[in-house]
């Protein structure tokens, strides 16, 4: 079952030496957790987050999204007293 070895620290360390092998010496540690963790999740889990990924990608190219300094700056001004009592 994957949740067992996804908490086995044997199975982890060889992880980290197959990844070593193949030259993923630039990994951060998150990174390696976290692809860690997709290649151990449930077959469902890493289904639904390629599905919600590829819906990000598509809001992006169809032009849904703001930047980033936008949305702080709409989201400053959305949330910012009006100093009216």
């Amino acid at each position: 079952m994957a949740t067992d070895r996804a908490n086995d620290l044997h199975a982890f360390r060889s992880f980290i030496d197959e990844q070593l092998a193949r030259g993923a010496t630039d990994l951060t540690l998150d990174e390696a957790l976290a692809r860690w963790e997709y290649e151990n999740a449930p077959e469902h889990e890493r289904e639904e987050t390629l599905r919600a990924i590829q819906r990000g990608l598509d809001d992006m190219h169809a032009g849904r999204t703001v930047d980033a300094f936008e949305f702080v700056e709409r989201m400053r001004r959305k949330l910012q007293p009006t100093g009216k009592p």
